[in-house]
């Protein structure tokens, strides 16, 4: 058994200061104020006084591609030195990152990283993956400018994300087995154009309600939830009809819409900052368009009672996997949440999102022991979380994968 000290503990249910943990198999036994928990003279005391004891944070929209750049061109490294960079760095980066938990939502790639984490060869966040994501012909999960006939093929040669081609129900559903034969934990689907596409623009509704609906249905009858990409009304209108779960981004969503997903109980995963940072490196892409709403957007979804999660679109690159928690400082500074409100939105939401708020989340008795120990009070400045080495302690499933103090 092991004790970790803090000098707060911070979740979505309580504050609690000077507080105590307790782990053991994995799994929280205690957690509460030192004067009401008796430390059991066996357990290894962890002492993180000076410190915020919090859950690992989730990020709920990843793509593990590998690249050492963020360019969607013609990647020059052969896919296995990819393969390698993506399990041995970019899954370092999010441990050391306080990052106990992604998704990863489309590519290849992904979906091996979480098989060599689940399988103990390299250490990493827990990992859910939807292997190709699902796209019309000359949608957004279409590589353009490689040949059709190596995107339907499936080479490994573009951005690390690998879109599965399918147009019609028989393909739509042929396409979702596929991806279920792989063992994927959702399936992702993109409903709508790129956010910064020029041959498939957002507002582009990609598939039809049909095609949508069969896809959703297959997914469900394997318990296996859907996530969309997607942008525009009439786009979130036909996914959210058809029964979708998750939204990622969903940012130029109107009334009506949000409307619908709140009845529907449709779960949204916003990305800001893969936004906020194309708008300060190419003010002139298409993707500034929508930064001019971005925020101002964000915040009417979450003011309507949707449950909103972090997401980032990290790609590697110029969005470097660890930087999850700038997502946080723009809920915060842009949005005009409270630090508690987007630790929530970082941890607990993002959970629930996985289908795991059972086990993770928060720091209750009984849950995972994904723990982070972060020097500093986020609830005062969010932005210690994006300081790697301010987080001192870093427990997931209560295995120690980084610790200095």
């Amino acid at each position: 058994m092991e004790a970790v000290l803090g000098s707060r503990l911070v979740d979505a249910d309580r504050i609690v200061e000077n507080p105590v943990v307790l782990v053991e198999g994995g799994v929280i036994r205690e957690a509460g104020s030192r004067g009401k928990i008796k430390i059991p003279p066996e357990a290894t005391v962890r002492d993180a006084s000076g410190c915020t004891l919090m859950p690992g944070l989730v990020d709920c929209h990843v793509h593990f591609t590998g690249n050492d750049t963020a360019s969607p061109g013609l990647q020059r490294e052969p896919w296995e030195t990819r393969l390698v960079r993506a399990a041995v760095v970019q899954a370092r980066q999010l441990i050391d990152a306080g990052i106990t938990s992604v998704m990863d939502t489309g590519g290849l790639i992904g979906l091996h990283v979480r098989n060599a984490v689940r399988a103990g060869i390299v250490d990493g966040p827990r990992i859910m993956a939807a292997g190709r994501y699902l796209s019309v012909t000359g949608g957004h999960g279409d590589t353009h400018w490689l040949p059709l006939e190596w995107v339907e093929e499936g080479r490994p040669y573009g951005w690390g994300m690998d879109g599965r081609i399918a147009d019609g129900v028989d393909e739509c559903l042929k396409a979702v087995r596929e991806q279920l034969r792989m063992s994927v934990d959702f399936v992702k689907i993109c409903t709508s154009g790129g956010g910064g596409g020029v041959v498939d623009p957002p507002w582009v509704p990609e598939y039809t309600y049909e095609e949508i609906k069969a896809m959703v249905d297959e997914a469900h009858g394997w318990r296996r939830r859907v996530v969309v990409h997607c942008y525009y009304p009439e786009a979130l209108r036909r996914s959210v009809s058809a029964g979708v779960d998750i939204v990622t981004h969903g940012n130029m969503g109107d009334d009506d819409t949000t409307r619908l997903m709140r009845e529907r109980g449709t779960l949204l995963v916003p990305t800001m900052s893969v936004y906020e940072r194309i708008h300060k490196l190419r003010p002139e892409t298409p993707v500034s368009e929508m930064y001019e709403t971005l925020f101002t957007n964000i915040g009417r979804l979450h003011g309507a009672g949707l449950t909103l999660a972090l997401g980032t679109d990290t790609m590697g690159g110029i969005f470097p996997f660890g930087g999850s928690a700038f997502e946080l400082e723009l809920y915060v500074e842009k949005v005009g949440l409270t630090p508690r409100e987007a630790l929530t939105i970082g941890t607990l939401n993002g959970a629930k999102v996985m289908g795991l708020e059972d086990r993770l989340g928060t720091l209750g008795q009984g849950k995972v022991a994904d723990l982070i120990a972060v020097d500093g009070d986020p609830l005062e400045d969010v932005r210690v979380l994006q300081d790697k080495d301010r987080v001192k302690l870093v427990l997931a499933g209560g295995k120690t994968l980084k610790s200095l103090l």
